[in-house]
């Protein structure tokens, strides 16, 4: 396996991609599934997902600047995800970066949904999927690098390369493991990130926190379909 990274979303064809919106749309699709959800469609666009929720009869969560958007079920909170009994729903998710990272994959065989939450088994599933070439494609804010994506590309890299010692990374890839070389609790490095403290800032610093739980949820959400992206998971074990 060969492994890039991006450090913003591209639009490139590739066999697989895993899409990192840290904080916070990745994480709170981990805690989404952990509660029982049965699918999770991601739209970009609010009126969109509106019109999906609406036409579906899911749940529809999403947030704008980091605040839930009026006339939704929920936000962008995956502690608030946490408290809901989601058996066997389905919600579609718009936010303001995860969602065109998602979009910017359409083009990839497999999209995956990746974070520090789930590194250990997003790198179990990529190396059971075993894909040529994998991106692992950072959500960014506003078109800008944000280090919380970053992070959680790191973290699952460090989780591959334990299982797959021969996988072939970029030079954006060893600069991500460098950026966490001896370190084991990425709590810490997430709080430097400036999306963390502007979390905090809003009153959800408990996110921040569970975002920075290593291998907190056991599940790996990926795309079933492709229009409109739409995510599952084959099981859905809790935080741990």
């Amino acid at each position: 396996m060969t492994f890039d990274l991006e450090f913003t979303p591209t639009r490139r064809t590739t066999e697989a991609v895993v899409v990192f919106d840290v904080l916070r749309m990745t994480t709170t699709a981990c805690a989404a599934f952990s509660r029982g959800l049965r699918s999770l469609e991601v739209v970009a666009d609010a009126d969109a997902a509106r019109d999906r929720a609406r036409a579906t009869g899911a749940l529809l969560f999403g947030e704008r600047d980091g605040l839930p958007l009026e006339g939704f079920d929920g936000g962008n909170s995956p502690v608030e995800t946490l408290a809901l009994d989601l058996e066997g729903r389905a919600a579609v998710l718009c936010t303001t970066n995860g969602s065109r990272a998602v979009e910017a994959a359409a083009r990839a065989r497999h999209v995956l949904l990746g974070a520090v939450v789930n590194a250990p088994a997003v790198a179990r599933f990529l190396v059971s999927l075993d894909p040529d070439e994998v991106v692992l494609s950072c959500a960014g804010t506003v078109d800008r690098v944000s280090f919380d994506d970053v992070l959680g590309a790191a973290w699952v890299l460090r989780e591959v390369v334990a299982r797959e010692p021969g996988a072939v990374l970029s030079d954006a890839c060893a600069l991500a493991l460098a950026a966490v070389e001896g370190r084991d609790d990425p709590l810490p490095l997430l709080e430097r990130a400036a999306h963390a403290r502007f979390l905090r800032s809003i009153g959800f610093g408990a996110d921040v926190e569970l975002a920075g739980r290593a291998g907190a949820f056991d599940v790996v959400p990926w795309r079933q379909s492709a229009s409109p992206p739409t995510f599952v998971v084959d099981g859905s074990d809790g935080i741990g």
